[in-house]
């Protein structure tokens, strides 16, 4: 049995619509981490002591109070429903889970069906300046490079297998200068490596290996799981999707859609039902779920 995607079909966007602002986001959050809490907010207290200088007070005042009312009147209004609400965007309500799709694109079958391998790519700077530090943005350059490589193969080739990617701040190790991690999605190790022994891979390898000894605050790592059908599951809640769920197209039969299925029904309601080793019936005796 063929399970239903919850997402209506779309036509896939073209190379210029699928630049999103992820890259610039990802910048700004580097950026905001680089310095503490009250390294901040000195800097604000020393621009509020150059205006003081430069202009009659009753001016040089009225800006961080002016800032601060805006940004409280809109979140009242987005609490009271009154104008849209950023933090409510892209939200999926419901609990939905995803399924990886064939090799040829087609909607799985079964739960858990076809297998994933997951590559986590971290990279850190271990300098004063932190993401300001030398070849620090050369190294985001590369990353970038690579990324929007594998999103075009996916939609014009899907020669790797790649299925999506998505980035985190690991947040919970130093105050500042945080680790980024990029967990990328692949159907197979194969896709992996043909991707690595390519010529774009090998030409970041190659800077990598010429600045080593020139950036040796610079920090990369990676990990690679290759889960085998049936040992993978996962659930999402009134969420945004990321991980997995974050972007993995298919094809059906008016244009794309992403394999996000409802959680609610069938045997993907459970963890052991989402594994493929029961009917999804094994939590029945707790009652119904609130969702």
């Amino acid at each position: 049995m063929q399970f239903s995607p919850m997402l209506k079909a779309y036509a896939w966007p073209s190379r210029s619509q699928r630049s999103s602002n992820g890259p610039e986001i990802l910048e700004h959050s580097l950026i905001r981490d680089s310095f503490t809490i009250s390294t901040w907010l000195a800097m604000g207290a020393a621009a509020q002591c150059l205006l003081a200088a430069c202009l009659p007070l009753q001016y040089a005042l009225l800006p961080a109070p002016a800032l601060l009312l805006c940004r409280l009147v809109k979140t009242v209004l987005m609490t009271a429903g009154l104008v849209k609400h950023d933090f409510d965007e892209g939200v999926i309500r419901g609990k939905y889970t995803a399924q990886v799709p064939g090799p040829n694109g087609t909607l799985p079958t079964s739960p858990s069906e076809n297998g994933v391998c997951l590559l986590m790519l971290a990279a850190r700077t271990n300098h004063p300046m932190g993401a300001f530090s030398p070849g620090f943005k050369k190294l985001g350059t590369q990353l970038e490079k690579m990324r929007a490589a594998l999103e075009d193969d996916k939609a014009y080739g899907d020669r790797y297998g790649f299925l999506c990617q998505t980035t985190f701040l690991v947040a919970n190790e130093r105050r500042t200068g945080s680790q980024l991690m990029m967990m990328c999605y692949f159907r197979s190790v194969d896709g992996i490596h043909a991707f690595a022994h390519g010529p774009l891979h090998r030409e970041a390898w190659t800077w990598w290996y010429d600045i080593t000894k020139k950036y040796p605050h610079l920090s990369i790592q990676h990990e690679l799981y290759n889960v085998p059908p049936g040992h993978w599951e996962n659930i999402y809640v009134n969420a945004h999707p990321s991980g997995l769920a974050i972007d993995a197209p298919v094809r059906c039969e008016r244009g794309w859609t992403r394999p996000l299925f409802d959680a609610r029904k069938l045997s993907l309601k459970t963890t052991m039902g989402r594994l493929g080793r029961s009917d999804g019936t094994d939590n029945d005796k707790y009652g119904p779920e609130p969702y």
